[in-house]
């Protein structure tokens, strides 16, 4: 299934395929050895600032260089319902801080109130929070958050066809700041980012932060994006006498890729009397349990000559896929889950190939290891992220194209799967760790570093396919 970029402006949609248009919509798949990698990096203390959610899917993509000032972006919040469908009486009144963020840079100013900013067309562009690194200013002037075709629209907007466009961004509950609050051993904390960090007073040093997953859903989001435009908190930046003549006058245009492009898509389907259009680009809108078309599609990136990719490409890497999976598969029918295999089982060269952490043990340790090694792909291949103006080896499709073509020239008896653990090698630059309880231990309790991966691991397992 090939998906496009889809963007629906007042309510049409207009299929606006690009020829760069590489990616299946997804957040970039991380795979676990290379999370494990950076918690090692943590632990070792080689980083010390990692901030919050730097292992998220889309931390991995490159921010662009921040050439515009955030000196006129204001960082403001306002109080979300917390839950939007309750029937329960007892959770009616119950919100949480939820940040947003303001500019006025596209909006002429009135010098008084003789109605001048009723005569000039206006739209709210509302920028819409996901999974990604959490939110800050640069949301509304150069970041991975939607500010491309938005910014640039604006920008066009204002400058010459005279409208007025106020920017907003608004956080997605349960990532960044906007965290609801929790109780842990029955002390109720409204500080969640402080209380991760271990400002919180009332913490002790060994308490673990029970964060309740219960309110965060697409669902909840879409919700939250309604309630926001209507809030008094959004009117009040439009410099208008009432709230009537800012529901009458100003239409809201959300903007959102990949999650954000879902919300975004969904926000104008579901509240069409708020929401007057949304963009949504690359948007899997159609949720699936069983979503292999994210496979499906980066096998077709690597078979697409037009990015760098190739047939034979391909080929290598699902055969180097399909000899490692023979041998775990073998192990897998070894009664004891693997660990009475022997040294002739195939780990122990399959192991030293692609360097795994604690050499071929690791692997006959469990099952779940064997999954951590090959369950994520034994190579990164940038499909999402693929750059063709990268110039880092292995950077784009092109470059781990070129890189596996040539490793079959210099060495035509030598397998697929060497070829891959050659790849593999030069990417990860130190062995393969693939311990599955480090995984799960580091991300049992919340810490300022993972929040926001915990959030969105909750929900890709509670709501989506993917």
């Amino acid at each position: 299934m090939m998906y496009y970029h889809a963007t629906l402006l007042l309510g049409v949609v207009y299929p606006t395929a690009t020829l760069l248009d590489v990616a299946d919509g997804l957040p970039q798949a991380r795979r676990i050895p290379d999370i494990l990698a950076q918690i090692q990096k943590q632990h070792d203390g080689k980083e010390h600032t990692m901030g919050v959610h730097s292992l998220s899917p889309l931390h991995e993509n490159d921010v662009p260089e921040d050439d515009a000032t955030t000196d006129d972006v204001d960082v403001l919040s306002f109080d979300q319902i917390l839950d939007h469908f309750s029937t329960d009486g007892e959770q009616d009144g119950n919100t949480f801080k939820q940040r947003y963020f303001y500019t006025s840079r596209y909006v002429k100013q009135s010098d008084d109130n003789d109605g001048k900013n009723l005569k000039r067309p206006t739209a709210a562009f509302l920028c819409v929070g996901g999974e990604g690194p959490s939110m800050d200013a640069s949301a509304l002037t150069n970041s991975v958050h939607c500010t491309g075709d938005m910014i640039e629209l604006a920008d066009k907007l204002f400058s010459e066809f005279d409208w007025n466009i106020h920017l907003f961004a608004l956080e997605h509950r349960y990532y960044g700041e906007s965290m609801p609050g929790i109780k842990n051993n029955n002390i109720y904390v409204e500080d969640i980012p402080g209380y991760l960090r271990g400002n919180n007073d009332s913490a002790d040093d060994d308490e673990k932060a029970n964060v309740d997953f219960t309110y965060l859903s697409s669902r909840q989001a879409v919700k939250d994006i309604a309630n926001f435009v209507q809030s008094r908190e959004a009117k009040t930046h439009f410099d208008l006498d009432d709230d009537a003549a800012a529901a009458d006058h100003v239409r809201w245009i959300t903007f959102g890729g990949s999650y954000p492009g879902m919300l975004s898509a969904w926000s104008r389907l579901l509240h069409p009397d708020v929401i007057h259009g949304s963009v949504s680009n690359s948007s899997p809108v159609q949720a699936k349990l069983d979503f292999q078309e994210y496979h499906e599609r980066v096998g077709y990136d690597l078979a697409y000559e037009f990015i760098g990719g190739s047939v034979e490409c391909r080929r290598i890497v699902l055969e180097g896929h399909a000899q490692a999976v023979e041998i775990l598969d073998a192990v897998d029918g070894i009664e004891g889950d693997g660990q009475g295999s022997d040294d002739n089982d195939g780990l122990d060269t399959l192991a030293t190939l692609f360097n795994v952490c604690g050499g071929a043990d690791s692997l006959r340790a469990s099952r779940r290891n064997r999954e951590v090694f090959v369950g994520d792909g034994l190579i990164g291949i940038p499909a999402q992220s693929n750059d063709p103006s990268c110039e880092e080896d292995l950077c784009n499709i092109k470059g781990v194209c070129e890189a596996i073509i040539k490793e079959q020239m210099s060495e035509p008896s030598q397998s697929s799967m060497e070829i891959l653990a050659k790849i593999s090698n030069m990417q990860s630059g130190g062995c393969i760790n693939v311990d599955y309880q480090q995984y799960i231990d580091y991300f049992g309790t919340s810490t300022v570093e993972n929040s926001n991966d915990r959030s969105w691991l909750y929900q890709t397992c509670n709501e989506f396919g993917f």
